[in-house]
Formats: C-alpha cells, structure tokens, sequence
C-alpha cells in the first residue's frame, strides 16, 4: 500500500511530531511505502509578512493545493493519511484530494476542530464554549491568545472550516487517541461511525526486565514545564511531602521558572537525552502526571508503563482509559494537591502494590499499546476506507 502522509510541523519538536515520524517507520518495516508532504510553521519567520499571510494560508494555500495535486498524480496513494494542516498547508487540500479519488483518514492529535486554539484550555482552565451557543465567537472574546489579532485569526479560521464543512465532507475516518475525544466529536457532530479509537504506541523495544524497588528513590515527571501541565500542583503535594524527593524532566518555558515556588526536595533536571530518560525511568518509583488540560494521549504514559513505573494522573479527559485506578496506577482528583499527595503516601511504601501496578502497566504497554497491536489496527482502519470507499471514480485497490 502507498500512503501520503501529509502534516504541518510546529517548528519545535513535539510530541505530536515524534508519532508521526513513528508511525511512517512502522508502514515502512511493514513493507508500505510512505510519501510525505510536510511544511513547517518555521516557513513564516522567512516569508514577507509570513505572520500576517498564516491567517490567510490556513484557509486556502493555492501552492499547497498545487504540490498535493502533483503529488497524487505523480505518486498515485491508495490513501491520504492527514496530522496537521495549519497554519500552512490548510484544510482547503482535502476536497481536492477527494476530487482525485484518494481517500482520507486523519489523526486527531488535539481538539482543534472543535476549538480555536486545540487545546479546550485558556487563561489557566478548561474552556469548551467554542462548541456552545456563541462558538468561535468566544475565542475572541475571552482573547484566548492574549492578542486579539491571533484569537480573531484563529476563531474565524475554525469557523470557516465548520461552514463550509471541509472535514465533515471530506475526512472518511477521525482515529482518534481514546474514546473521550471520540465522544467530544460525536457530541458536536461528528459522525459517530467515522470516528475510530486508535491510542498511540510505544515504538521502542519492550525489554521485560526486574526492577528493584529497593533501587528507586524518587517520584518523576516528564513533559514540557509551561502552566497546562499542573506544576504548581505538583509542587504544591511536594512541599506537603519534604522527605520525597521529586524529580522533573523537561524543558521549561521561558520565563516561567519565576512563577514558581520549588520545594527543595524538588530536582530540575531539564531535557534529558534518550540514554538519560532510560535512566530517568529506571530510578524512579512512580510517575506523576499533573496536567489540568485535556491532553490527547501523552506519550510519556506508555514510556512509563514499558518500565513498570506506576503512575499517578488526574481523573480527567481520556487519562483513566490509560492509568487505570488501583490497576497500573491510581487517579487523583483533578488539581487537588491534597488528593495528589495521599495518593503518592498510598503507595510509597507498598512494595508489593508498587510492584504489582508496574507489572500491570507493563503488560498493558504490550498488549494494547505495542507496535503490533497498533500496525494492525491502523491498517484496518485504512483498509476500511480504501475498500468501502463513499464517493465515486474510486477503483479499490485489490492487490496490495
């Protein structure tokens, strides 16, 4: 099967970014030949007024449309497999594509078909009333972006795509990373049979190896270090608990280290390396995930698991699909640091329920979150639409 993989990167590495250059390694071993289209949002800082035309390309890119139609027609897919399309690329491709007799899936990374911003997160809290009454119009209202420009932008970008209804029309399926954001499209109006759960995986080699927990002395958190991600929380159940030693992984954003208050029993250790997250994970005792924003599926849960590190998360958005309560991990109430730090006390001492969530967890990781499992089930999901397809001038492929 050949498949154009078409994804717009956000300049910096991200999460996002890493699952899609995973998932084109996986098609790639398994004998499929990926083709990409990628543009960068990097592209703007070199444009003319490249700040002033994102606006403009994320409603309809002429050069896009034209790179995409050489592409198919040089490259015949059987299927266009779409990430990101904004702020360059613009859905404005997916209707041609159709017109050309390719059909398309897309990844729902984050929410941003229902929200300006992607995030159903503003101001420091959950935010969903760009799917109420007002939609997009809230965006600019409550300045989600702390420019009213870049809101404006953002919210008429949205509700033009929602007119003219260029993913409802064209997408033939939404995989979606657990069935919260599935239910989150339904709820909007999505078509309930379109909308797949396939979660992310875990693309390393799973090693079943013994962990010591006599070893591990510290509670870690990994991920980016910006306000979404609950740190004073985390902090917070921290500075209640002065005989644990908490250690956090990751790249903080600018100028935010003066907005905190870090207990001295709290290490900064900054990006790490892929040798020193090895290590990172093996000496630690249990995960913590603080995040008070509907995350789609961090991958720093499955890297978790394949360790055995039991995890502690909030009881918010599609997270209890994965850490499941008094199984591999336990929920918390969401920005409760009082609830937070109990549940950390639960089980610090309790080898065996340490040992056993870990084990858990592992055996999770594998079965519903390995490679296999996920190549089998995004093959389906593109055998689906290339076999059943619901338009016309499409021949289905029989040999592939």
């Amino acid at each position: 099967m050949k498949i154009l993989m078409i994804h717009n990167k956000y300049g910096k590495h991200s999460g996002e970014e890493s699952v899609v250059y995973a998932q084109i390694k996986l098609l790639e071993e398994n004998g499929h030949k990926v083709v990409t289209y990628f543009r960068s949002s990097e592209e703007l800082e070199t444009m003319p007024l490249g700040k002033a035309k994102a606006f403009f390309l994320g409603l309809k890119n002429s050069k896009a449309i034209a790179d995409i139609k050489q592409i198919i027609k040089d490259e015949k897919p059987d299927l266009a497999h779409v990430h990101n399309l904004y702020p360059i690329i613009s859905p404005a491709i997916l209707p041609v594509i159709k017109k050309m007799g390719v059909p398309i899936v897309m990844t729902i990374h984050n929410y941003r078909l229902l929200c300006p911003n992607g995030l159903f997160f503003t101001k420091g809290a959950v935010c969903e009333k760009c799917t109420g009454s007002k939609r997009e119009l809230n965006s600019i209202i409550n300045n989600c972006e702390g420019s009213i420009l870049k809101s404006s932008g953002y919210a008429l970008r949205n509700l033009w795509s929602r007119i003219t209804k260029k993913y409802e029309n064209y997408i033939d399926s939404y995989l979606c990373l657990t069935s919260f954001q599935k239910e989150k499209l339904v709820q909007n109006g999505f078509e309930e049979s379109k909308c797949l759960v396939i979660p992310n995986f875990f693309n390393k080699k799973l090693e079943d190896k013994n962990y010591d927990i006599s070893d591990k002395n510290y509670i870690a958190f990994a991920g980016r270090i910006s306000p979404e991600k609950g740190l004073p929380i985390l902090l917070a159940a921290a500075k209640k608990l002065p005989k644990i030693s908490f250690h956090l992984a990751g790249l903080m954003r600018p100028g935010y280290r003066q907005e905190l208050e870090i207990p001295k029993n709290v290490v900064l250790r900054g990006m790490l390396n892929a040798d020193e997250m090895k290590t990172f994970y093996e000496k630690a005792k249990i995960l913590v995930h603080t995040s008070i924003c509907y995350e789609g599926f961090p991958m720093v849960f499955p890297e978790a698991m394949a360790y055995k590190l039991p995890i502690i998360a909030p009881d918010l958005a599609g997270y209890p699909e994965i850490v499941e309560h008094n199984y591999n991990g336990l929920l918390f109430k969401p920005q409760n640091s009082n609830d937070l730090a109990d549940k950390i006390v639960s089980i610090w001492t309790d080898k065996e329920k340490l040992e056993v969530f870990g084990k858990n967890g592992f055996q999770k990781v594998n079965k519903n979150y390995s490679k296999q499992f996920y190549f089998d089930i995004l093959l389906e999901a593109y055998q689906k639409n290339i076999i059943t397809p619901n338009y016309k001038n499409y021949e289905p492929i029989k040999n592939y």
